[in-house]
């Protein structure tokens, strides 16, 4: 009854992430407008004309994305939602902590969390499931989530604006060839945030597929008649790790027989090689309603 009640929790949390994500970028430009403005004063004219025009296309890309619940438009939330809270905190700064300011900030950080929570990760993802299926988003890899992931935003955005930002100010050839390398590594580092919001664990009426490019070279699917057992892991239980270092509660899958599996191996992950594997841990971003589901689906849980 309580995974159950998860369950039914875990979809209202989904949908009222989504709704507040979608009302609060709605009225941003209401909440951070004055006090960009006032940080805008100082540009020159086309500058000033130029920022503007990116910001409403910026805001008007990130809302429409905000409808449409796929693993794309969960990157570009990801992508410009915490932007939006860097911008803030900027503009409060150059307006001296002003009343604007902080309400500014204040949205831009809630935007950002928002777009960074498990529900609203979850909701995007089930987003392109098919037919009688339930996507569930895995957790980024720990070195990620501290390091390479805010690398990687901090590059896709840096390299779509440093650029112009010269060229704009009359820096012709530091901001051209600033916009030459700048534009392919943000649109290497855009696909790479892309690629962590399509790692799955997919709840089928088979059983269990793991759609994880960093764990497997292929979706692998654990039949639901092989599967013995699914639930949190043991503290000194022995089974594969697959959780890629990530934080969090990690889940284990036992098979009934040996299960094969394509494991990535090398230090960058790029070849397959095939395994016999009886248990292996995963670490799902909403552990609890993943399971939820899965009692639900007459899993064993």
């Amino acid at each position: 009854m309580k995974l159950l009640l998860n369950d039914t929790l875990g979809r209202r949390s989904e949908s009222l992430t989504t709704a507040i994500m979608r009302v609060i970028w709605l009225f941003l430009p209401l909440l951070c407008g004055p006090s960009l403005a006032d940080s805008f004063n100082d540009f020159n004219l086309l500058l000033r004309t130029t920022v503007s025009i990116s910001l409403w296309a910026f805001w008007a890309l990130i809302l429409l994305s905000t409808l449409i619940a796929t693993p794309v438009s969960l990157a570009i939330i990801r992508i410009g939602a915490p932007a939006a809270a860097a911008l803030s905190l900027w503009s409060a700064l150059e307006t001296s902590g002003s009343f604007s300011g902080i309400i500014g900030l204040i949205a831009g950080t809630v935007a950002a969390s928002i777009a960074l929570s498990a529900p609203l990760g979850d909701r995007f993802s089930d987003g392109v499931s098919y037919g009688d299926e339930r996507r569930f988003l895995l957790r980024a890899p720990g070195p990620v989530l501290l390091l390479f992931g805010p690398l990687a935003w901090l590059t896709s955005l840096a390299g779509l604006t440093v650029g112009p930002i010269l060229l704009l100010n009359k820096n012709l050839l530091f901001g051209s060839l600033i916009s030459l390398c700048g534009f392919p590594l943000s649109a290497i580092a855009s696909n790479a945030i892309y690629q962590l919001g399509r790692r799955w664990l997919v709840l089928v009426p088979a059983g269990i597929l793991l759609h994880d490019h960093l764990s497997v070279g292929d979706p692998t699917l654990i039949p639901r008649n092989q599967l013995a057992n699914f639930s949190p892991a043991k503290v000194e239980t022995d089974a594969l790790d697959l959780s890629q270092n990530s934080f969090g509660l990690s889940l284990e899958i036992q098979c009934l027989t040996p299960l094969s599996m394509m494991l990535r191996t090398g230090p960058r992950k790029t070849s397959s090689e095939s395994s016999v594997v009886e248990s292996f841990l995963i670490n799902p971003a909403r552990p609890n309603v993943l399971l939820a589901e899965a009692q639900k689906r007459d899993l064993r849980v």
